[in-house]
């Protein structure tokens, strides 16, 4: 019996390291209602790092595949990246991102950081946005981790459709809908384009 429950715990704290490859043995243990030292062994067993180590693996596998921006550009830490199909980006906010005198993360940093990883997840030179729907469903307050999601949709010619949902373990507080282009560098330095248009739907 003890066995069996300890296979469902582990199966559980597999899927949520799936869900958020960053969640720390604190928060997998108040997850799964168990002790922290019960996490650190559950991970030992499974061969799961620590989650700096997992950070630190997953963002140097990521960077490696980068080929539109580079990843000081990109705003939060690219975790995963399949070019050209999904990325996964992680942004963990303090004070500094907040609105003045308040404890709430200013909006055009929950944008920018979706932005950057709809033009990331484009294996191309030179990525631009081109416009962009956005809706910001929910506020997300200091200290928050915003994981963001990236998932490629149509592609036509050098155009690409980039769905993103920024979400706060299981809410989502942000859908954005970008198309963005590959350009070559000559025809963005003379158009001078690459502005994002930021609307809510």
């Amino acid at each position: 019996m003890v066995s069996e429950l300890k296979q469902i715990r582990q199966k559980q704290l597999l899927a949520l390291l799936d869900s958020d490859p960053l969640m720390s043995d604190s928060e997998l243990a108040r997850e799964l209602r168990v002790s922290v030292g019960t996490i650190r062994l559950d991970r030992v067993l499974l061969n799961v790092p620590e989650v700096r180590e997992r950070a630190r693996q997953m963002a140097e596998s990521a960077s490696n595949r980068l080929t539109s921006m580079k990843q000081d550009e990109v705003l939060g830490e690219i975790i995963e990246l399949e070019p050209n199909r999904l990325a996964l980006s992680v942004l963990s906010t303090n004070r500094g991102y907040a609105f003045r005198h308040t404890d709430i993360i200013a909006d055009h940093y929950i944008y920018a950081q979706a932005a950057t990883l709809a033009i990331a997840v484009v294996k191309e030179e030179l990525v631009i946005v081109g416009s962009a729907r956005a809706q910001f469903k929910r506020t997300a307050k200091v200290g928050a981790r915003l994981m963001a999601c990236a998932k490629v949709g149509t592609h036509k010619d050098s155009k690409y459709v980039v769905s993103v949902h920024t979400r706060i373990g299981n809410r989502e507080i942000f859908v954005g809908r970008f198309v963005v282009e590959a350009v070559a560098a000559s025809e963005s330095a003379k158009s001078g384009s690459g502005n994002a248009a930021h609307s809510d739907e």
